[in-house]
């Protein structure tokens, strides 16, 4: 799978860093360096990342010092953790991802070559992305943003003028199930309307994603498909909860007329194959901070691509460095499917890294180098970040 020796990854230190991008959002990272000075990058993720997931992971890192892995993906058993457990764990999953992430990114720099080929691919250019444009319209450090349809219209032109080809929206913030009658509720009424306003925006040939946020529950989510439809929309996203509830997700797949897409949270390639060999879902979404990690990510997607060829699309909605590894990963399983990338956050997120992320005309550019091809940037994090050690 990987150029790496059977050398113990011995771990000689672990640090976060973390960076306050808008409103209740935030970046955390966790470097890995071994007893040779090879550090690994990786991306954490939720509400107790700097606290929970931190502290989760240092404690983790400690086990490993005493057990080292000789791959990333000896992490699992080396801890003495089940897939079954981490299936069921967010914040295990979350650990976990980060540590195999990290560990990977520094193996790939021991051994000199990129990340994608340390984990079976090859050196790739750069990756095509879509455009989400649901980050750039959350709440910002001075309140809620405008949310209207014609907001929705003007940044759908904003993402068609970066170069993307393929744009998503997530329209549906005022809904929430279960509902008090059955079809479409009266609240998803906005959302609809900022749909038809971003369809007119970039015009009929432009491929038109849509998240729900599993905000619907089976009736609704049958009703919404119909108005999906007339709005040419190419792909429904987690109208429900697809891993806690497959039999619901299925039965809209079952009824809709494009792509059905989700299980962003999942864990671990059998989770997802069975998604996918059950018809639950089109297209699975594995998130490289939660699914298991890059190496992880990748047997996702060869295994499912193997099995239902444009089955998998690596969500990545977060910060510069999990999008960097997910367009390793993307390139290393060969996937057809654009990578996803949450622009328009803040006008500073390129500078997080050294080299500068570098996204043109709706391309991730992947810089040469071994690992990962760059580092936090120490002076975005002086002037930025909160650095600190557990």
């Amino acid at each position: 799978m990987s150029t790496e020796s059977d050398t113990p990854f011995n771990i000689a230190r672990v640090e976060f860093t973390s960076f306050h991008v808008h409103g209740s959002h935030q970046w955390v990272f966790v470097e890995i360096t071994d007893d040779d000075g090879n550090t690994g990058l990786a991306e954490l993720a939720g509400p107790g990342a700097t606290t929970e997931i931190a502290r989760l992971t240092a404690q983790y890192a400690e086990r490993l010092r005493l057990s080292p892995p000789i791959s990333e993906s000896d992490v699992t058993s080396q801890l003495g953790l089940t897939v079954e457990e981490l299936e069921g764990n967010r914040t295990k999953a979350t650990t976990v991802s980060a540590l195999r992430t990290a560990i990977a990114d520094a193996q790939a720099r021991r051994s000199g070559v990129s990340l994608g080929e340390f984990l079976g691919g090859q050196r790739t250019k750069s990756v095509q992305l879509y455009g989400n444009m649901n980050r750039s319209m959350l709440p910002d450090d001075d309140g809620p943003r405008d949310r209207t349809p014609e907001a929705f219209a003007a940044a759908a032109r904003e993402a068609i003028r970066r170069g993307y080809e393929v744009v998503k929206c997530a329209p549906f913030d005022e809904v929430r199930s279960p509902f008090e009658e059955p079809g479409l509720p009266e609240s998803a009424r906005a959302g609809i309307k900022r749909i038809l306003a971003v369809r007119e925006a970039i015009g009929p040939d432009v491929s038109l994603f849509v998240d729900c946020h599993s905000r619907f529950d089976l009736d609704s989510g049958i009703a919404l498909e119909i108005f999906l439809q007339e709005a040419n929309v190419a792909w429904y996203e987690e109208a429900v909860d697809g891993i806690k509830q497959p039999d619901v997700m299925k039965r809209i797949r079952e009824r809709a007329t494009m792509d059905v897409a989700g299980a962003e949270s999942g864990y671990g390639v059998g989770l997802f194959r069975r998604i996918i060999e059950g018809d639950v879902m089109d297209v699975v979404m594995p998130d490289i901070k939660f699914c298991g990690g890059a190496g992880e990510a990748v047997e996702i997607g060869r295994v499912l691509e193997a099995i239902a060829p444009g089955s998998v699309s690596m969500h990545s909605p977060s910060g510069p460095a999990s999008q960097l590894a997910s367009a390793h990963v993307t390139a290393a399983f060969g996937g057809t499917r654009p990578l996803e990338h949450a622009w328009g956050e803040v006008e500073w997120r390129p500078s997080v890294l050294e080299p500068a992320e570098r996204i043109e005309s709706g391309r991730i550019y992947i810089p040469d180098g071994p690992g990962l091809g760059a580092k936090l940037d120490q002076s975005t994090v002086d002037a930025r970040g909160r650095h600190w050690t557990l």
